[in-house]
């Protein structure tokens, strides 16, 4: 019985140091706008090495993460309206595929290649590790949306949501991206 008290003390205050010290303090900052992109490269769906960190460097660009299949059709929503009001702008797209069972990952990384323009191919990445990472870095409260990140021709971030696609928050986006010219 003393043992298993000693325990509960123990595990008690474990739980409050560790709810009393924020995800930053814990060496996991959020993301911030007027902050660098960290390091940010894989393998493109085109099978090309992608270095976003460091490729959009010269003129703005948008980043556009999914952690889920439901994600997914909002990231499509986000970069289909994306390339519609402005060909030209630079648009990465990142999946995460950590969560999706080893035997099901060549199946879904074809649906993906499927449902997507080939222009967005070689600037899509699919990242298959550091999922809870960005999850916590980005502030993802529901994975059912993508986040969107505006970065400026430096690198650093302008802009950034993580909620369902809508007018209002798109406009809130090009009322940014028009400040970087």
């Amino acid at each position: 019985m003393h043992r298993r008290s000693f325990f509960f003390a123990g595990l008690a205050i474990s739980l409050f140091l560790l709810s009393a010290h924020s995800p930053a303090q814990l060496g996991q900052p959020y993301l911030k706008p007027g902050e660098i992109l960290p390091p940010l490269a894989s393998q493109a769906l085109t099978g090309k090495w992608l270095d976003i960190a460091s490729s959009n460097r010269g003129s703005p660009a948008v980043v556009v993460f999914s952690f889920s299949r439901a994600g997914g059709r909002d990231a499509q929503l986000w970069t289909q309206r994306l390339m519609k009001d402005d060909p030209h702008l630079t648009i990465y797209t990142v999946i995460f595929l950590e969560s999706v069972p080893g035997l099901f990952r060549a199946m879904a990384v074809s649906g993906i290649k499927d449902g997507m323009p080939p222009a967005l191919q070689d600037r899509t990445i699919l990242l298959y590790r550091d999922e809870d990472l960005w999850r916590q870095r980005l502030q993802v409260g529901n994975e059912r949306y993508a986040c969107v990140i505006l970065l400026g021709p430096t690198g650093r971030v302008q802009w950034m949501t993580s909620g369902p696609f809508a007018d209002a928050l798109y406009s809130e986006f090009s009322k940014s991206k028009r400040a970087l010219n």
